[in-house]
């Protein structure tokens, strides 16, 4: 069996993944996958990630150096630059999926490539793509619910890869607002084809 842990910043991330794994990808069931959200933001939910480790490599007797690790975040409230996250990560062996200026910007990907950083824009361009699919809006009350979204990519699953190509080019096509959940999310496309 392989293990894999996501430790999410929020829940609407968390929720991303779970439909990824669960409903989209369909991952072969030798791969067990634990996501948990809300566990705190940058070096405190690289920490959290750490110890969640621990308790998953106890919990199926192997080796915390088996379990593999990663820590999903966003911009929001940073205290240190990017550089310094992802070398805080790397010392503790976890990958970082970060997104820049929040998650929301990897989720319009989805849809089209876009440099969208503000959050009234982002949210926007989300809600048009959200009443094609229920009438609904998204914002800062509704985004926590991804049915929406989740009837999409299981009907279109090829949505994902191109979330994973539009996040590429968006983080190539500029120096600020950029994207590194893609990685996550073409580690989880990989071991989909095992």
């Amino acid at each position: 069996m392989r293990l894999m842990l996501i430790c999410c910043e929020g829940k609407t991330e968390k929720l991303y993944f779970d439909i990824l794994a669960q409903r989209v990808l369909r991952l072969p069931g030798f791969f067990n996958i634990e996501i948990i959200g809300e566990r705190g933001q940058h070096r405190a939910l690289i920490g959290r990630t750490v110890e969640e480790r621990r308790r998953l490599a106890e919990e199926y007797d192997v080796d915390e150096a088996s379990v593999e690790s990663w820590a999903v975040c966003d911009d929001d409230g940073m205290r240190c630059s990017y550089a310094e996250l992802l070398s805080y990560a790397e010392a503790y062996d976890v990958g970082l999926a970060f997104s820049r200026p929040q998650f929301e910007s990897y989720l319009l990907q989805h849809f089209e490539q876009s440099k969208a950083v503000k959050k009234g824009e982002l949210f926007a361009a989300l809600s048009r793509h959200r009443r094609r699919v229920d009438g609904k809006d998204y914002n800062e009350k509704t985004k926590a619910d991804l049915e929406w979204l989740e009837a999409v990519l299981v009907d279109k699953p090829k949505l994902v890869q191109m979330a994973v190509v539009n996040a590429d080019q968006r983080s190539l096509q500029s120096t600020s607002p950029f994207l590194t959940v893609q990685r996550l999310t073409e580690r989880l496309l990989n071991l989909q084809r095992w």
